[in-house]
């Protein structure tokens, strides 16, 4: 996918392995990392993003009340993404694919997330 200025840095390690998929969205990088920045200013929370398959996927790291705060702050600021949300995903949502963090079989080459805790995987035999 086309970047549309300097590369984002990756995301913070620790919001990769241990946060909560929020959102997906169809947007470009640089597009996302302000969209995303800006929300976890308006809600005072840890978020940080990745591509899965070309997804954006938004992941937020807190508590419930934090939870709260992030999906207003994603209504408030809908509008000001430079792309479009694809998906709200509710907690406890698996989301899509992170590597060493999504179980997956061994041998897997591709994975589609079905919703809820269901996924397809494509094995290499």
């Amino acid at each position: 996918m086309a970047t549309d200025g300097p590369t984002p840095a990756p995301p913070d390690p620790d919001i990769f392995a241990n946060g909560e998929p929020v959102v997906l969205l169809d947007a470009r990088s640089n597009a996302t990392e302000q969209w995303v920045q800006a929300v976890a200013e308006a809600a005072d929370a840890r978020l940080d993003w990745h591509y899965s398959g070309g997804v954006a996927q938004v992941l937020h790291l807190g508590d419930a009340e934090s939870r709260s705060r992030v999906e207003a702050a994603i209504t408030a600021l809908e509008g000001s993404l430079s792309g479009r949300i694809l998906k709200r995903l509710p907690v406890g949502a698996q989301g899509l694919y992170r590597r060493g963090v999504t179980d997956a079989p061994k041998g897997a080459i591709a994975g589609f997330y079905e919703g809820g805790d269901s996924s397809t995987f494509i094995v290499e035999d």
